[in-house]
C-alpha cells in the first residue's frame, strides 16, 4: 500500500461520511478511526490477492467502516 492508496482511502471515508444524515454524521476522530479500519482490512486481504478494486466490487466498504467505529462508540 502505497500513499496514494492511503490518500485514497481518506477521500473514501470522507465521502461516504457525506452520505449519512446530519445528526448520524461520523466525528473526525471516528473518520480517522474507519480509515484505519479500511487499511488494515485492505491490507489483511492483500495476502489472499484480494485488491482494493475487489472491495469496490462487493460493497461500500468505506461507509461499512464509519459504521463499524460507530457502532463501537455506541456500545461504550
Amino acid at each position: 500500500m502505497n500513499q496514494n492508496d492511503l490518500n485514497d482511502i481518506g477521500q473514501r471515508i470522507a465521502s461516504a461520511a457525506m452520505e449519512f444524515a446530519p445528526s448520524h454524521r461520523p466525528t473526525p476522530a471516528q473518520m480517522a478511526d474507519a480509515a484505519s479500519v479500511l487499511r488494515d482490512m485492505i491490507q489483511a486481504a492483500e495476502m489472499h490477492g484480494v485488491t482494493f478494486a475487489d472491495f469496490n466490487g462487493v460493497a461500500h466498504f468505506s461507509r461499512l467502516a464509519i459504521q463499524l467505529v460507530q457502532s463501537r462508540d455506541a456500545s461504550r
